[in-house]
């Protein structure tokens, strides 16, 4: 293996709107601002779907590759490119920014054409939907050689109980998959250029004001409800002691937040409790560095990590979080107070009720409207912060120090890197023959009575007189947008020239002496927009077959 090069089938698009600050769509683009800063890969190929999606992908991405100079490394592939560029380069490892999208079929796909490992992220891992997806694995395709990433133990104990029930419901064994666990990172650079006096300055908030941060979606069906933190907070709080709450991030659901702003009026809380929505990057940097410590009472099945907690001990803050997930592994007791939860294997969820008729939104929601966070061991854990404001500055010394060991990109990176590298090293071929993606099916098989006649192998075509007047004329016939990753005007040229005479399809595809499947295709469609004719025999009749 003389280069390093990496590759993907996403596109690492920065968050939406939507999305900003928060989710799946922060970490996956801060996780690929961090491999172009610290990775030491060669190239980093990424294979995106048409002109447009690589259009948006560039203008994206432009000034993140110029700040990290890694314009030179990228380089940018359509899908239908995928087997020629395989057979180009030796690939060190195929990276996917979820195990759901385009992972297994990755996978069969390496499986006949590559031999490189595939790996993948996790990020919430709580939809029901996602069972099918799992139980595709087990039919094919992904093997012993690739890996699935867990950004927590919490989260590789889900995916295996859930290959563990498949097996239980459908008979089918587990698929031979790596599951690895390797946290997300966070880049603190943002944050270590804003000091505490300065954020305070801009928050207007006075030294003596001592201030809990919560930062998260505003969402109490995919992220946590903050009616409990407000009744923690109610419970201690004073007036006129200088205790603030901020409830900050992106306000994906507005009527929710409308909800939250009138149970805090309701409580007598809005003189202490600050709400910010859909705030800026820089913004969120100051939230982070004027407070004195995070909170999260996180109550949902879709956390499977906390990277806000990541955050937040990056920003030097103790924590008080749910005993929750992946929180539980994060939250030392060194730089934290865990908050006790209780559950219940309620039948109404079961297969036997209603679960599985719910849409996904309503489902999470249920379920974590009977997920119980400790109001009083939170209360008390508030108090104690809010109280003494110099054990949160001790504290915060020895999250910053853990964030510094164990959450920094560049540690990530580097084990990331170490994993892939050694997966190469060791990668052998499947002992399993390929087979076919069992999910994906054979359409002419299925759709070939649809069809008058078939053109087969050894029917005739010839060009047509339209096609001879583009080509004295030296024009070529207009494509659809994408259909340049599937005709190549060059070799239709080639073509047109080549059945001047009558020639049979397979006498076409052996003269121009590339893949089969690529020529036959565009042999369809020079037949289809009339560069092409058939040449019918004398008494020839239609068949089907």
């Amino acid at each position: 293996m003389n280069r390093r090069i990496w590759a993907s089938l996403d596109d690492y698009l920065p968050p939406s709107k939507v999305e900003k600050l928060v989710g799946k769509g922060v970490a996956n683009y801060n996780f690929l601002e961090a491999l172009l800063r610290y990775g030491h890969f060669d190239e980093y190929h990424f294979f995106l779907v048409n002109q447009a999606h690589k259009k948006a992908f560039e203008a994206a991405h432009a000034d993140l590759f110029r700040q990290v100079k890694a314009g030179s490394c990228v380089k940018v592939f359509y899908r239908s490119q995928l087997p020629d560029a395989v057979r180009a380069y030796d690939y060190t490892v195929f990276h996917q920014t979820d195990h759901i999208v385009h992972f297994n079929s990755l996978c069969h796909f390496r499986n006949r054409a590559g031999s490189f490992p595939v790996t993948s992220f996790i990020h919430s891992i709580s939809y029901p939907s996602m069972m099918l997806h799992l139980q595709e694995m087990s039919f094919g395709g992904v093997t012993s050689q690739d890996a699935v990433i867990c950004s927590s133990d919490a989260g590789r104990r889900v995916l295996r109980d859930w290959f563990q029930q498949i097996e239980e419901m459908r008979h089918i064994p587990p698929p031979d998959v790596r599951m690895e666990v390797i946290p997300f990172g966070f880049d603190s650079t943002s944050f270590d250029r804003v000091g505490r006096k300065e954020a305070r300055a801009r928050m207007g908030l006075s030294e003596n004001e001592v201030v809990a941060l919560c930062f998260g979606r505003f969402s109490e069906y995919d992220k946590m409800d903050l009616f409990p933190l407000l009744q923690a907070f109610h419970k201690v709080h004073g007036k006129g002691r200088p205790w603030r709450l901020i409830l900050a991030g992106a306000a994906h659901h507005p009527e929710y937040v409308s909800m939250v702003d009138l149970w805090i009026k309701a409580l007598g809380l809005q003189g202490s409790t600050v709400l910010k929505t859909d705030i800026s990057d820089s913004d969120k940097a100051v939230l982070f560095k004027a407070a004195d410590f995070f909170v999260s009472p996180s109550d949902n099945l879709q956390e499977t990590f906390g990277l806000t907690l990541v955050e937040a001990l990056a920003a030097g803050l103790p924590l008080i979080v749910s005993d929750f997930s992946g929180y539980r592994e994060i939250a030392r007791p060194e730089v934290a107070r865990l908050i006790p939860t209780r559950w219940s294997p309620l039948e109404l969820f079961s297969t036997m009720e209603f679960g599985p008729l719910a849409d996904e939104a309503s489902l999470h929601r249920y379920m974590a409207q009977s997920v119980c966070v400790d109001i009083d061991r939170l209360a008390q854990a508030m108090a104690e912060f809010f109280s003494y404001p110099g054990r949160c500055r001790q504290m915060g010394t020895l999250a910053r120090k853990q964030f510094e060991t164990c959450y920094d990109y560049r540690l990530i990176i580097e084990r990331l890197e170490d994993l892939w590298l050694r997966m190469k090293r060791d990668f052998v071929r499947d002992a399993r023959p390929a087979c076919r993606q069992p999910l994906f099916p054979n359409y002419f098989r299925s759709f070939s009575h649809y069809f008058t006649g078939h053109v087969r192998s050894h029917d005739r075509v010839r060009k047509t007189d339209f096609a001879e007047a583009l080509l004295t004329a030296g024009q070529d016939y207009p494509l659809l947008p994408g259909m340049d990753q599937a005709v190549n005007r060059e070799r239709v040229r080639g073509i047109a020239l080549f059945a001047s005479e009558p020639r049979s399809v397979d006498e076409i595809i052996g003269r121009m002496g590339s893949r089969g499947g690529k020529i036959h295709y565009q042999i369809m469609w020079m037949l289809k927009h009339g560069l092409l004719e058939t040449v019918e025999e004398q008494n020839h009749e239609h068949s089907f077959v």
